[in-house]
This record gives structure tokens, C-alpha cells and sequence, in this order.
């Protein structure tokens, strides 16, 4: 039976995420952002925040599933065709809200020391659902996240395979005869053949 999350570690991460909402609705009286960029980050913490707390209560109710173990991806034959990238509306590098409003530090400093925790690093252990939207938060706010929330590795890759033999409709092709050697003229004598003397060691290179 799945063992019950403890509710403090998702009591505190929600208030970390109230911090950072607040936060960012501040920017809006010192118009220091726009009001659209505004609200696409407050939805974003929203989204993050909402996504733990539902991980947490279906853990706590016995009702979380579990997740299949990873398995190895066979190659690929051929490469995808690319997809033009799309303009994407928030900033993606490391810390970016961070610098963007740099009053945040206290909520990344707060998630910093929560991750270190017991009680939260046993609700990552027990519901793994809940590390892609902390690592999401993570970087976001510029913390490192703990061994135990990065991503689990799918294995080694596989080997490429063997190109397989390409089947044409109609007729066999026959195999292509060996070049005919002409017999040697009975005019010509035919010299010797001399084999060269084997030596121990290694060949010479050229």
C-alpha cells in the first residue's frame, strides 16, 4: 500500500509559490513589466503549484499511480525532418525569473531549502510525478535540484541495426558473372611464381 505523503512538505511548497505569485503581481505597481508577461508567469507558478498539490493529495488518499520503469528507446532509422521552433513566450534560460524580478530570490532561497528536507525528499521519493514541475521551478529560480529529483536516464542506446536488404517487384537480378580470364597465349611463356620470404616482424609502413 502506497504510504501517505506528509502534508507539511506540500504546505510549504504552496507557500512558496503564493510568495512568488505575490511577488510577481507586485511588478505591475512599479510597472516594471508588462501586464501580459505578468500573468503568463503567474499562470505558469499557478500550473506548477496546482500540479504538485493534486500529486500530493492522490498520494496521501492511496489513490496515485504507479509509474512504469523506463525502458531503453530503439534507434531511430532515419532522422526526423526538423520543425520550424515557435517563439516561445516566456524566457527558457537557467534563473531567468530570477533576473527578471530579482525580488524572487527569497521564494529560490526558501525552495532551496525545502528540497533539503526529509519530509519533502520522502514526497519525492514516493511520487516521482511530482519532479518535472519542481525541476520546472528549479530552473526558473536558479537552484540546483537534489540527485534525487533529476530525470531518470532510459539506459545505454541501443545499437543502430543493420540496414536491411532492399526487395525490388519483378525478376530476380542474376549475380553478376566474375570477369573472364583470357587463357594464356601458347606463344607467351608463363613465368614462375615467386613467393616473397616471411618475416617476423611487424610489416614495413610506408
Amino acid at each position: 500500500m502506497t504510504q501517505a505523503a506528509p502534508p507539511a512538505s506540500a504546505d510549504r511548497l504552496a507557500s512558496v509559490i503564493d510568495l512568488l505569485c505575490r511577488v510577481v503581481a507586485a511588478q505591475i505597481a512599479g510597472r516594471r513589466l508588462a501586464g501580459p508577461l505578468i500573468i503568463l508567469i503567474w499562470r505558469r507558478l499557478r500550473r506548477i503549484g496546482n500540479r504538485c498539490a493534486v500529486v500530493a493529495a492522490r498520494l496521501q488518499a492511496g489513490k496515485l499511480r504507479r509509474r512504469a520503469v523506463l525502458r531503453p528507446r530503439p534507434a531511430l532509422p532515419a532522422a526526423r525532418p526538423t520543425r520550424p521552433c515557435r517563439p516561445r513566450p516566456l524566457p527558457h534560460g537557467f534563473a531567468w525569473l530570477v533576473r527578471m524580478v530579482p525580488d524572487t530570490a527569497g521564494g529560490a532561497s526558501q525552495l532551496c531549502h525545502l528540497l533539503t528536507q526529509p519530509d519533502m525528499q520522502a514526497l519525492i521519493a514516493a511520487a516521482p510525478q511530482v519532479g518535472r514541475p519542481l525541476r520546472s521551478l528549479c530552473w526558473m529560480l536558479g537552484v540546483r535540484p537534489p540527485p534525487g529529483l533529476k530525470p531518470a536516464r532510459n539506459g545505454p542506446p541501443a545499437a543502430p541495426a543493420a540496414p536491411a536488404a532492399r526487395i525490388t517487384a519483378g525478376r530476380p537480378t542474376p549475380a553478376a558473372a566474375p570477369p573472364a580470364t583470357p587463357p594464356p597465349s601458347a606463344a607467351a611463356p608463363v613465368a614462375p611464381l615467386r613467393l616473397a620470404p616471411r618475416t617476423c616482424g611487424p610489416p614495413d609502413r610506408d
